[in-house]
Protein backbone atom coordinates (compact mmCIF):
# COMPACT_ATOMS: atom_id res chain seq x y z
CA UNK A 1 0.00 0.00 0.00
CA UNK A 2 1.53 3.38 -0.91
CA UNK A 3 1.32 6.35 0.90
CA UNK A 4 1.50 9.85 -0.60
CA UNK A 5 4.64 11.36 0.96
CA UNK A 6 2.24 14.92 0.95
CA UNK A 7 -0.56 13.57 2.72
CA UNK A 8 0.46 14.49 6.43
CA UNK A 9 2.08 17.77 6.25
CA UNK A 10 -0.82 18.76 4.43
CA UNK A 11 -3.43 17.08 7.21
CA UNK A 12 -1.28 19.04 9.39
CA UNK A 13 -1.48 22.38 8.01
CA UNK A 14 -4.95 22.26 7.23
CA UNK A 15 -5.27 21.23 11.11
CA UNK A 16 -3.39 23.85 12.22
CA UNK A 17 -4.73 26.91 10.17
CA UNK A 18 -8.24 25.52 11.97
CA UNK A 19 -6.65 24.84 15.28
CA UNK A 20 -4.83 28.26 15.11
CA UNK A 21 -1.93 26.78 16.00
CA UNK A 22 0.39 29.06 14.39
CA UNK A 23 3.42 26.59 15.20
CA UNK A 24 2.15 23.87 14.16
CA UNK A 25 1.26 25.55 10.57
CA UNK A 26 4.70 27.00 10.08
CA UNK A 27 6.18 23.36 10.90
CA UNK A 28 3.65 21.13 8.97
CA UNK A 29 3.90 24.33 6.04
CA UNK A 30 8.15 23.82 6.03
CA UNK A 31 8.02 20.05 6.03
CA UNK A 32 5.80 20.13 2.94
CA UNK A 33 7.53 22.41 1.18
CA UNK A 34 11.05 21.16 1.78
CA UNK A 35 9.51 17.58 1.08
CA UNK A 36 8.10 18.90 -2.22
CA UNK A 37 11.16 20.81 -2.86
CA UNK A 38 13.40 17.84 -2.40
CA UNK A 39 11.46 15.81 -5.15
CA UNK A 40 11.88 18.89 -7.85
CA UNK A 41 15.32 18.79 -6.91
CA UNK A 42 16.26 15.38 -6.92
CA UNK A 43 14.22 15.27 -10.45
CA UNK A 44 16.30 18.29 -11.82
CA UNK A 45 19.74 17.25 -10.81
CA UNK A 46 19.21 13.54 -12.20
CA UNK A 47 17.46 15.32 -15.24
CA UNK A 48 21.23 17.29 -15.86
CA UNK A 49 23.33 14.20 -14.80
CA UNK A 50 21.42 11.79 -17.62
CA UNK A 51 21.84 14.94 -20.02
CA UNK A 52 25.11 15.47 -19.26
CA UNK A 53 25.74 11.77 -19.53
CA UNK A 54 24.01 11.89 -22.95
CA UNK A 55 21.28 9.31 -22.02
CA UNK A 56 18.76 11.40 -22.62
CA UNK A 57 17.04 10.31 -25.56
CA UNK A 58 18.06 12.95 -28.99
CA UNK A 59 14.39 13.83 -29.09
CA UNK A 60 13.36 13.74 -25.65
CA UNK A 61 10.51 16.34 -24.69
CA UNK A 62 9.43 17.93 -21.36
CA UNK A 63 5.64 17.24 -21.51
CA UNK A 64 5.28 14.56 -24.31
CA UNK A 65 2.98 12.02 -23.36
CA UNK A 66 0.27 13.54 -21.92
CA UNK A 67 1.86 15.36 -19.33
CA UNK A 68 1.04 19.03 -20.65
CA UNK A 69 -1.59 19.02 -17.78
CA UNK A 70 1.16 19.56 -15.35
CA UNK A 71 1.54 22.93 -16.59
CA UNK A 72 -1.70 23.90 -17.67
CA UNK A 73 -3.59 26.01 -15.34
CA UNK A 74 -7.72 25.33 -15.78
CA UNK A 75 -10.47 25.08 -13.77
CA UNK A 76 -10.23 21.39 -13.47
CA UNK A 77 -6.74 22.28 -11.68
CA UNK A 78 -8.46 24.13 -9.03
CA UNK A 79 -11.75 21.61 -8.70
CA UNK A 80 -9.51 17.93 -8.55
CA UNK A 81 -7.24 19.80 -5.55
CA UNK A 82 -10.59 20.90 -3.82
CA UNK A 83 -11.87 17.39 -3.84
CA UNK A 84 -8.72 15.96 -2.82
CA UNK A 85 -8.43 17.96 0.16
CA UNK A 86 -11.63 17.54 0.90
CA UNK A 87 -11.10 13.85 0.83
CA UNK A 88 -7.97 13.68 2.27
CA UNK A 89 -9.06 15.17 5.43
CA UNK A 90 -12.37 12.73 5.64
CA UNK A 91 -10.36 10.06 4.84
CA UNK A 92 -7.96 10.67 7.35
CA UNK A 93 -10.47 9.66 10.46
CA UNK A 94 -11.01 6.63 7.95
CA UNK A 95 -9.12 3.48 7.22
CA UNK A 96 -9.25 5.38 3.85
CA UNK A 97 -6.33 7.59 4.91
CA UNK A 98 -3.45 5.86 2.38
CA UNK A 99 -5.66 5.40 -0.29
CA UNK A 100 -6.66 8.80 -0.52
CA UNK A 101 -3.03 9.95 0.07
CA UNK A 102 -2.17 8.15 -2.98
CA UNK A 103 -4.96 10.71 -4.46
CA UNK A 104 -3.67 13.76 -2.81
CA UNK A 105 -0.08 12.87 -4.03
CA UNK A 106 -1.44 13.18 -7.64
CA UNK A 107 -2.26 16.65 -7.38
CA UNK A 108 1.45 17.23 -6.28
CA UNK A 109 4.55 15.12 -6.62
CA UNK A 110 3.97 14.67 -10.57
CA UNK A 111 4.01 18.70 -10.54
CA UNK A 112 7.24 18.99 -8.53
CA UNK A 113 8.72 16.34 -10.34
CA UNK A 114 7.93 17.79 -13.61
CA UNK A 115 9.03 21.41 -12.28
CA UNK A 116 12.67 19.90 -11.78
CA UNK A 117 12.78 18.14 -14.98
CA UNK A 118 11.61 20.95 -17.21
CA UNK A 119 14.43 23.30 -14.94
CA UNK A 120 16.69 20.43 -15.55
CA UNK A 121 16.93 20.78 -19.54
CA UNK A 122 16.50 24.46 -19.33
CA UNK A 123 12.50 24.56 -20.10
CA UNK A 124 12.12 27.29 -18.06
CA UNK A 125 8.20 28.41 -19.68
CA UNK A 126 7.02 24.82 -18.83
CA UNK A 127 9.42 24.65 -15.06
CA UNK A 128 7.13 28.19 -14.57
CA UNK A 129 3.45 26.11 -15.80
CA UNK A 130 4.66 23.22 -13.63
CA UNK A 131 5.49 25.68 -10.44
CA UNK A 132 2.14 27.61 -11.05
CA UNK A 133 0.18 24.60 -10.88
CA UNK A 134 1.70 23.01 -7.62
CA UNK A 135 1.25 26.52 -5.62
CA UNK A 136 -2.88 26.45 -6.61
CA UNK A 137 -2.84 22.48 -6.08
CA UNK A 138 -1.25 22.89 -2.82
CA UNK A 139 -3.36 26.15 -1.67
CA UNK A 140 -6.55 24.44 -2.70
CA UNK A 141 -5.64 21.05 -1.14
CA UNK A 142 -5.41 23.32 1.84
CA UNK A 143 -8.03 25.42 1.58
CA UNK A 144 -10.31 21.74 0.99
CA UNK A 145 -9.12 20.06 4.02
CA UNK A 146 -9.71 23.28 6.02
CA UNK A 147 -12.77 23.99 5.08
CA UNK A 148 -14.04 20.20 6.17
CA UNK A 149 -12.54 20.79 9.13
CA UNK A 150 -14.15 23.79 10.05
CA UNK A 151 -17.86 22.10 8.66
CA UNK A 152 -16.95 19.44 10.89
CA UNK A 153 -16.58 21.61 13.76
CA UNK A 154 -19.27 23.61 13.19
CA UNK A 155 -21.38 20.33 12.86
CA UNK A 156 -20.29 19.14 16.28
CA UNK A 157 -20.81 22.62 18.19
CA UNK A 158 -24.44 22.33 16.54
CA UNK A 159 -25.10 18.70 18.18
CA UNK A 160 -27.01 18.62 20.96
CA UNK A 161 -25.31 16.33 23.72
Amino acid sequence: MAVSPDFLPIAATCIGLVARRPRLVGRAFWTLTAGLGTAGVVAGVLTVVLDGLDLLPSSFQVGENGLAGLTTVNSSTFVVALAAGVAGILALETRASAAVGVAISVTTIPASAYLGVAAGVGEIGKASGALAVLAINVAMLLVGGSLTLMTQQALTRRRPA
